[in-house]
């Protein structure tokens, strides 16, 4: 075995081991509710991981060429004039309503009687 190897390995055992030691030790400070948010980031974190890896599949995977896609010839441009609309009347406010509601009056000023006072 090469030491590079070895010393990959060794690296990697270690990282493993120092993730372990730390999850006991952070896993025995938590209450109930806060486990359960870990579990539950760490459950969907690792469902999401292989749809992530299926659309990264998808997305990469070379796709047929088709003859739509094939250049053609260009085409000349088209240019389309049309004449400009008659000018219409000016309609009504809210066509389709009666007319406003009128204004409603002002109400009588309010009278105020202080108790306590002659």
């Amino acid at each position: 075995m090469s030491v590079k190897r070895l010393t990959a390995s060794l690296l990697l055992t270690g990282t493993a081991a120092f993730a372990v030691a730390l999850a006991v030790v952070v896993g025995t400070r938590m209450s109930a509710e806060a486990m359960a948010v870990v579990i539950g980031v760490v459950c969907g974190v690792g469902s999401s991981i292989p749809m992530s890896a299926i659309i990264l599949l998808l997305t990469r995977r070379p796709r047929p060429r088709s003859e739509e896609s094939a250049p053609q010839a260009p085409r000349p441009p088209v240019v389309v004039v049309t004449q400009a609309p008659p000018p219409q009347p000016a309609a009504a406010p809210w066509p389709g309503y009666g007319p406003a509601y009128p204004a409603t009056p002002m109400p009588a000023p309010r009278e105020f009687r202080v108790i306590g006072e002659e």
